[in-house]
């Protein structure tokens, strides 16, 4: 590690970082590491003088940090008489798929997870757990605390000016959002939902312009390609129903031909 940064300290929530970090130039002429985690915050780091020859153990600097989904409680402690509600919970955030970016519009783009949790903590001496299994130290029947009914999930496509963490625009999911977001040269976003849409937006604005339903959650990548003179869009569709409340159904690959 040549340089570093630790966004979340004396991290409580699970708040990790779970995704790389995209590297841009801005059109202002910044380097900065985008970087989104499951805190809700889109951090701007700047890697000027980064290179693989420095011998410098200093802090990146944190140019802005920018939150993209709802935060609360983020400084409460957790404790063992009441359960603790906070935002993001322990889904995010944001999760698998980091920032991306739109050169021409200079816009960092990152999906949210909009769904909170409440945590209380357990005595280790009245926890009891099998070998192999997943013991994170509280109430068995919810390992991971409990999340907020479905009703009131949601989550955030946000744009942000990759020069000053400045919103531009935000799109409200009724589902969190943890697909990829691939923007394309012709203004387009894409990305999907755990409704298992599709979804293409406007990307100067943040309007949807089309959605097509697959029957399978969305949360994994999101490419787009160009074969026989068409341009394609690829999505991974189908998720573990094990830590999020998604229909189990087989996972596929759905490739889509634009004319």
């Amino acid at each position: 590690m040549l340089r570093y940064v630790q966004p979340v300290k004396k991290d409580f929530h699970d708040w990790d970082m779970t995704a790389p970090p995209a590297l841009i130039r801005t059109s202002g002429g910044r380097l900065l590491a985008a970087a989104a985690g499951k805190d809700g915050i889109l951090y701007g780091l700047d890697r000027s003088g980064v290179t693989v020859s420095s011998a410098s153990q200093a802090p990146l600097k944190i140019v802005y940090a920018t939150p993209v989904t709802t935060r609360s409680n983020v400084k409460t402690p957790l404790n063992a008489k009441t359960e603790t509600h906070f935002c993001p919970g322990t889904q995010g955030g944001t999760e698998w798929n980091g920032p991306a970016f739109h050169p021409t519009l200079n816009l960092v783009l990152v999906n949210a997870v909009d769904w909170c949790t409440a945590v209380m903590l357990a005595d280790a001496a009245t926890l009891t757990g099998k070998r192999g299994s997943i013991w994170p130290g509280s109430d068995p029947k919810h390992p991971f605390g409990n999340n907020d009914p479905k009703e009131k999930w949601g989550g955030w496509l946000t744009a942000v000016d990759a020069d000053s963490g400045r919103v531009r625009w935000k799109y409200q999911s009724p589902t969190p959002l943890v697909a990829a977001v691939t923007p394309t040269a012709g203004g387009l976003v894409f990305t999907g939902d755990l409704n298992g849409d599709v979804l293409a937006l406007d990307a100067s604005a943040g309007s949807v312009l089309w959605r097509n339903a697959t029957g399978a959650a969305l949360g994994g990548g999101v490419i787009s390609y160009q074969t026989n003179g068409h341009q394609r869009l690829a999505v991974a569709a189908g998720m573990s129903p094990a830590n999020w409340p998604v229909t189990k159904t087989t996972a596929r690959v759905v490739v889509y031909s634009l004319p």
